[in-house]
């Protein structure tokens, strides 16, 4: 994407094991988008080769632009052609906890990965790895 302004909202990316962490806060940009690829690139190549799974914190209103969509979309078949085999998210802090919910769950059921909503991380964690241990069986 053509950098217009700089990323707006706060990103953070941790590995735990075969779960990559994402945390994200505020109002993103587009820029974001672009800042979560650079970020995520060396983490991908950890994961790559056997089945992982994600865990989103969404703090915040956390939905992207139209003009952001497409790249996200397109994250997310790539995540999965690298080993994806879940997402569990957990929003927390927004206004529109319903207009978030309803805008990644667009975002997830075009990348026919598995996905659940959690109210804790605990919840999120042990669904995960339940995913996981699933795709490892042979």
């Amino acid at each position: 994407m053509k950098k217009i302004f700089t990323a707006h909202g706060q990103l953070d990316i941790i590995l735990e094991g075969r779960i990559l962490i994402v945390k994200g806060t505020d109002s993103p940009n587009s820029e974001m988008v672009d800042e979560f690829n650079l970020r995520v690139e060396k983490y991908y190549q950890l994961l790559k080769g056997a089945p992982w799974g994600s865990l989103s914190y969404m703090h915040g209103d956390i939905i992207f632009p139209p003009d952001a969509v497409p790249v996200i979309e397109a994250n997310f078949r790539r995540m999965a052609s690298l080993g994806l085999v879940a997402i569990a998210v957990i929003i927390k802090d927004t206004q529109y906890p319903s207009l978030v919910e309803t805008f990644w769950q667009s975002r997830f059921e075009k990348s026919d990965t598995p996905y659940q909503f959690f109210d804790n991380t605990t919840d999120a964690k042990s669904w995960l790895f339940d995913q996981i241990t699933q795709h490892n069986k042979p």
